[in-house]
């Protein structure tokens, strides 16, 4: 069952307390008074306790009829961690900064796109990345084994003989396309699922205009209305 929810970012100012806030609203418009039993607090990695929030997400709350000025950051602790039942954070970034504070919560944190789209092939795709980085560092170490004595004995002509630097050039670029050569389906399926994992993450509107804003809280608001509902089936399993 779920009674308390923590939202993660980093200085708690932007992403997290538009979290905290519209998913306390939304659980009081659908679940009643049911949803005075169930806690929401927020938290950054990097925040400064007491500070404000934004004033971009101060105005954007208002028209969704929240009062954010109240606001105050607070820095993540392990008494927060351990007293959620659900941990949600922005980024993967975040999400490995909680999991290094506690080893015993790693069932209960994810991201907030994770968690909402129900992804369930993330540890296999950070699995997969890790791999395909160890290959392209131990090919292009292979490479240079075979082929390292005559990049530096070319660096070292390119450096002595500036005559001849176009055509040392060109060659160097030569022998440096072979070896990327070497790597490049692991490359292509490297850059395919980084662009997969950056579609879990809500992205950090600090410093941005105010429409910035309005499409992180439009997000947030989206991925949220799928914890309401697995709010309530927890509800309902505990009846």
């Amino acid at each position: 069952m779920i009674n308390q929810v923590l939202f993660v970012c980093t200085g708690n100012t932007c992403r997290s307390s538009m979290a905290e806030a519209l998913l306390r609203k939304m659980l009081f418009e659908d679940l009643g008074e049911k949803a005075a039993t169930i806690q929401v607090v927020s938290a950054g990695t990097g925040a400064i306790s007491g500070s404000k929030a934004a004033q971009n997400a101060i105005a954007v709350m208002e028209r969704e009829g929240i009062d954010l000025r109240g606001h105050k950051a607070k820095q993540i602790t392990l008494e927060l961690i351990n007293a959620a039942d659900l941990v949600l954070t922005m980024t993967l970034e975040q999400k490995q900064s909680v999991q290094k504070l506690t080893a015993t919560a790693k069932g209960k944190i994810f991201t907030l796109n994770e968690f909402a789209t129900g992804v369930k092939e993330l540890e296999s795709i950070i699995s997969r990345a890790e791999k395909l980085h160890y290959i392209i560092e131990e090919k292009s170490r292979n490479y240079l084994e075979k082929e390292g004595s005559i990049l530096q004995e070319l660096r070292r002509r390119h450096q002595e003989l500036t005559r001849q630097l176009r055509a040392l050039d060109e060659e160097l670029r030569r022998i440096e396309q072979r070896m990327e050569q070497e790597t490049i389906l692991e490359r292509c399926e490297l850059e395919s699922l980084q662009a997969r994992l950056s579609s879990l993450e809500i992205l950090d509107p600090y410093g941005q205009n105010l429409e910035a804003y309005h499409i992180c809280a439009a997000e947030i608001k989206t991925k949220l209305k799928t914890v309401v509902e697995k709010i309530k089936g927890s509800l309902q399993d505990k009846s």
